[in-house]
């Protein structure tokens, strides 16, 4: 069967004013229908900017330099904009990275999928149409979708941003579906779930998938094939067992290194060291070699060709070469080992740093629509711990997050930092200066929290510069010289702005402004969700060795909870809201008590593609808490909810 689309040697560039930035070099790729082929990569190697060529996306300064893409046949490169215009949502459908930037911010999330419905049914009645809608976001995992294709973006959580976008996607019933980071904001659950419908509609459909992601669990459950891309470049390509089971590549090796749910807690995470080279001047050699322990003098002189391994295999690296000495791979370390639960420590006698305690906040987004975000939620911080939050999108985490930090009124409960009861408008004005530097909040999404208008060193420094706090290196670029030394970066990044700068990197720098009026507690809100494996390796490092080094405490909001397993000193899960268990972290993994726990644990994604075809996704139950079930106290220091005894 002829392939539904093939590259080949494609190479895009942008012509920019410091001259021309190749995204895209010499690329060759083949899509059958029916199947999943996964482009991984670090952030910046060109994975989306492959998939926006496809399918003519690109800004005005983008060049496709050279190559062709033939979509069922036919030639479609030098294709006029009207002619693309035709091809998408018939041929090509795509789901964004944000989908808060892909959604129309003035319209209802139902009236946009109903767009998008009216293109593939022209004449479809309304009631149809509407009938076609509810039925797209129950596919994608919303509940109560005839309430919620009422609401505006804005009014739904990142996940079920996220949803509705897919729910847009397929609903034209494309041949083929670009979906470019489509789990990014996703819990394990959904994740799993969406995965699964990706694969549901290339049975029934027969269609094909490029999946861009940087999460190996999801493309070892969704992927058949797997394209490593590095550079703007395939430096390794082979079936899924090939790829996990006997990588090739040097850069592949540092990929399945680096993942959390390889490492055990307290270990340091593996990242691949150095940076990608620039694209304005990619160099003539191996574009890894710099950053490769086991390069050889050729790396630096010519660029490898594709060696074959199997007929379905091939890698890119002089390793292959029949001449090169032979090299023993590192060993990729398993899954961290089952073993007995740790004994606990004592329980700090001191007064916690947050306290909080039958926390309930209710939002009425639409007049029709009551959610209650928090219902009685209760736990403790101290000084120098750090307690992760867990749970489905739309759990509450991010409401609890904001509660603590002022950003969102609760309907009732309490909530003490440092002894301020922070419901007391009395209180937080006489200490508003301390609650405003002790506490500080880190975005899932730097790009979008911090000013492009300001330079590296202004947005480190205003904080200081607000709250009149003299810098403590005598003056303010040396104060923020000194904090981006202790995040990782370079002082040349000073005069940068955040445009100019890699996700990572953004992150860094909002973690250094973050830590600039030395604060006692930090809530970072999944910080990590966006960043590729390796980047995500060096920024939960950073955490660790900064925590260490000033002793405060954080709340660690994410949903992976394999980043989780190797933070984080104890662990709370949140479900419809409430607290269903809570403990210390290995022994909530190892023993899981309430039955939510454990199809959350179960549904994480593993770096394993046989074991996660063979698993099924496990049934969840979503009923929200009874309310007469309490806290209940199980073993020393481990919370489960739990029916009252009669």
């Amino acid at each position: 069967m002829a392939p539904l689309l093939e590259i080949h040697h494609l190479s895009v560039s942008f012509q920019t004013p410091f001259g021309e930035l190749q995204a895209v070099r010499d690329v060759s790729l083949t899509l059958h229908s029916g199947e999943v082929l996964a482009i991984v990569g670090e952030s910046g190697c060109g994975k989306s900017v492959l998939c926006r060529s496809i399918m003519r996306l690109l800004p005005g300064n983008a060049v496709i330099k050279g190559g062709s893409i033939l979509a069922d046949g036919v030639d479609i490169t030098q294709y006029s904009r009207q002619d693309m215009e035709r091809l998408r949502g018939r041929l090509f459908s795509m789901v964004f990275q944000d989908p808060l930037a892909a959604l129309n911010p003035a319209l209802p999330v139902g009236a946009q999928i109903a767009e998008a419905v009216r293109v593939r049914l022209p004449r479809a009645r309304r009631e149809a149409v509407h009938a076609r809608v509810l039925e797209l976001m129950a596919q994608t995992g919303i509940e109560a979708p005839g309430q919620r294709c009422r609401l505006y973006p804005h009014q739904l959580s990142g996940g079920m941003r996220q949803r509705i976008v897919l729910a847009i996607a397929l609903a034209s019933g494309p041949k083929i579906l670009f979906a470019d980071e489509p789990t990014t904001s996703l819990d394990v659950t959904i994740q799993a779930q969406l995965l699964d419908l990706l694969r549901g509609l290339q049975r029934s459909l027969l269609a094909a998938t490029v999946l861009v992601s940087h999460d190996l669990g999801v493309v070892a459950r969704a992927a058949d094939r797997v394209a490593v891309m590095y550079a703007g470049k395939i430096v390794e390509i082979g079936t899924a067992d090939e790829i996990f089971y006997d990588p090739r590549h040097p850069y592949t090796w540092g990929l399945l290194r680096a993942l959390p749910s390889r490492a055990r807690r307290g270990e340091r995470l593996y990242s691949i060291p150095g940076a990608p080279p620039s694209p304005l001047c990619p160099p003539s050699g191996d574009a890894f070699a710099c950053r490769n322990e086991y390069a050889l003098q050729i790396d630096y002189l010519q660029m490898p060709p594709m060696f074959p391994v199997s007929e379905t295999h091939a890698a890119a690296t002089w390793l292959l070469d029949e001449r090169a000495p032979k090299i023993t791979p590192p060993a990729i370390p398993g899954t961290s080992p089952a073993g007995e639960a740790p004994v606990l420590p004592p329980s700090p006698q001191e007064p916690p740093l947050l306290d909080v305690r039958q926390l309930s906040c209710l939002y009425r987004p639409h007049r029709h629509l009551r959610i209650q975000a928090l219902d009685g939620l209760t736990f403790q911080l101290h000084q120098g711990e750090i307690l992760g939050l867990v749970g489905e999108s739309g759990a509450g985490k991010s409401t609890a997050a904001q509660c603590v930090m002022g950003l969102c009124r609760p309907s009732a409960g309490q909530i003490r930092f440092q002894g301020i009861d922070l419901r007391d408008p009395r209180a937080c004005r006489q200490n508003r200066r301390l609650l405003q530097t002790s506490r500080q909040l880190i975005f899932q999404d730097a790009s979008s929290s911090l000013n492009g208008r300001m330079s590296v060193a202004e947005l480190i420094t205003e904080p200081l510069q607000i709250h009149k706090i003299r810098p403590s290196k005598g003056s303010l670029r040396e104060e923020a010289a000194f904090l981006l030394e202790e995040v990782g970066l370079d002082v040349s990044c000073l005069d940068q702005y955040p445009a100019e700068l890699s996700g990572g990197m953004r992150q860094r720098v909002a973690i250094a402004r973050a830590l600039s009026t030395k604060p006692a507690l930090l809530v970072a809100d999944e910080p990590v969700a966006s960043l590729d494996v390796s980047i995500q390796a060096q920024i939960l490092h950073l955490f660790q060795r900064l925590q260490a080094a000033h002793g405060f405490s954080i709340l660690f909001i994410a949903h992976d909870l394999s980043a989780v397993r190797y933070l984080c000193d104890r662990t709370g899960v949140l479900h419809g809201g409430r607290l269903v268990e809570l403990a210390p972290t290995e022994t909530l993994f190892h023993t899981p008590a309430h039955p939510y726990t454990r199809a959350l644990l179960s549904a994480i994604p593993s770096p394993d593609p046989r074991r996660e075809r063979a698993r099924p996704l496990q049934a969840f139950d979503r009923t929200p808490p009874a309310p007469e079930e309490i806290l209940t106290e199980i073993a020393p220091g481990h919370l489960v909810l739990k029916r009252r005894e009669p």
